[in-house]
């Protein structure tokens, strides 16, 4: 007990309270974590219905053994449709599977050995057994806690967890309140046992979780900055290009490139470059809302991707970006940067490479005008001037 609440305070200290709730629920998670947590759950399922179906047949093999003609043909029948569905669940084709799929997979894995035990249990129920058939009937018993078990090998949140738990639980206790010769003391031990082996379970699946984020933060996000990479950033994109084309919505880019960024790191040297990097990001995060994804695209360049965001949107958030910078050089001057945007709906782009190439381009043309402005869809120029005007009137 002892080393099981040090292990717990020490798994506390090590997560921030953002990250405690993403153990518990995946609202906040990002897309990228997302689809590694589903593509995981899904290989994890081929992998433990191969197993199932070995097993299930060979399971036949004893219950021929130590039970009676009428007890052990209906439950093989029912190892024989297990075992196909198990075969199904292994070799189904590979296609884009949302959040929902794939743990419907899951609860269908996870329901076949429960149902084999109600089976079991109707079956065998008021029948008494001793020897190797004793031994057979308490290993259909264990069933329930195989099932709890198997949660801990794929990378759910605490909800998710109890979704699958639940009705494990709440059938064991309906199959024991139907046998025969029940006692309160033996329903509510069942049940009691069942409540610990989840929450040990549950804790292991949380570990698993919270090291695959760590994995996935360090392999997405660029070390320097703290901003997405950019294979990161892109699959960010894609799947936002793709919700806002299927829900007609808005959604914009804006492309920055840090002014004079060559000179300063010729002038003062590459730390000098790397803390203008960090404070450009730093900035930027503030300017961001919590929606809103930061991408690195490479060297001194940066992506902000809005959902969600028309033009009006995008001009107050470019004019908060102007209004503050990106911090201040060496030499105290303001660190600028020259920024094009570009927005699905105006600019009629259909996809979202056609987005970034927008917004790349029209940078370039800031740039050209005289840096430390903004060009947005339509040709109108955000600069330090015409933003203090707005924000006066």
């Amino acid at each position: 007990m002892r080393t099981a609440l040090e292990t717990l305070r020490s798994l506390r200290s090590r997560l921030s309270e953002g990250r405690l709730i993403d153990l518990v629920t995946e609202r906040h998670h990002a897309p990228y974590l997302t689809r590694h947590r589903m593509e995981a759950v899904v290989s994890r399922v081929r992998m433990v219905a191969v197993a199932f179906s070995l097993l299930t047949l060979l399971w036949i093999g004893l219950d021929v053994a130590t039970l009676e003609l009428s007890q052990w043909v209906p439950i093989a029948i029912f190892r024989i449709i297990a075992v196909i569905a198990f075969i199904a669940l292994a070799t189904v084709k590979e296609v884009e599977r949302s959040r929902t799929a794939t743990l419907t997979m899951l609860g269908v894995i996870l329901s076949i050995p429960m149902a084999l035990f109600c089976i079991a249990s109707f079956v065998l129920d008021g029948t008494t057994l001793d020897g190797l058939a004793a031994i057979n009937m308490r290993l259909y018993n264990s069933l329930p806690f195989i099932v709890l078990a198997g949660l801990c090998i794929f990378p759910l949140v605490v909800t998710e967890g109890i979704l699958f738990a639940v009705p494990v639980a709440i059938t064991v206790a309906l199959i024991q309140i139907l046998s025969v010769g029940l006692t309160t003391v033996h329903l509510v031990s069942t049940l009691w046992v069942l409540g610990l082996s989840l929450g040990i379970y549950m804790l292991a699946s949380a570990i698993q979780l919270h090291y695959m984020m760590a994995l996935l933060r360090r392999a997405s996000h660029d070390p320097l900055t703290g901003a997405l990479t950019r294979r990161s950033g892109a699959e960010v994109i894609e799947l936002h290009f793709r919700l806002a084309c299927e829900q007609d919505a808005p959604f914009a880019i804006a492309f920055l490139d840090i002014d004079d960024f060559k000179g300063l790191n010729d002038v003062y040297g590459h730390e000098a470059g790397d803390q203008a990097l960090r404070n450009a990001a730093t900035a930027l995060g503030k300017s961001l809302r919590q929606a809103d994804s930061l991408v690195r695209w490479g060297g001194e360049e940066f992506v902000i991707v809005m959902t969600n965001t028309n033009l009006d949107g995008v001009r107050i958030a470019m004019g908060r970006v102007i209004c503050d910078w990106l911090g201040n050089r060496p030499d105290g001057a303001p660190l600028t940067a020259s920024i094009g945007v570009s927005e699905r709906i105006s600019d009629s782009a259909q996809d979202w490479s056609e987005l970034i190439r927008l917004a790349d381009e029209r940078m370039y043309a800031a740039k050209k005008n005289g840096k430390a402005r903004c060009l947005m869809t339509g040709g109108e120029m955000l600069t330090p001037a015409t933003v203090k005007t707005e924000h006066i009137s």
